[in-house]
């Protein structure tokens, strides 16, 4: 094999372990937000409804204040960036 094909076969292993990594990590229930031939970034959750949670203070006279106050520090979306390194190790960031 020629250096050219060596370099090709270790991309396209590159490219067939990240695409393993997603695969289950989207079992795990995330989804993927963007991807590129080496990295993803992974989500999961959904995004804190603030306008809900406003109106729900107001009706309330503050009360629910506190638990969107829990729902905004705790709640929301979590992201984790999945790479693969020139060895072909997947790792997390």
């Amino acid at each position: 094999m020629t250096s050219v094909e060596l370099e090709l076969s270790a991309s396209e292993d590159r490219k067939a372990a990240l695409e393993r990594a997603v695969a289950q990590w989207v079992r795990g229930g995330w989804r993927v937000e963007s991807r590129s031939d080496y990295q993803a970034i992974m989500v999961k959750g959904h995004r804190t409804n603030h306008v809900l949670h406003l109106i729900l203070t107001l009706v309330t006279l503050g009360v629910w204040a506190i638990v969107w106050i829990l729902v905004a520090v705790l709640g929301g979306e979590k992201r984790q960036t999945i790479n693969v390194d020139e060895l072909g190790e997947v790792r997390r960031v």
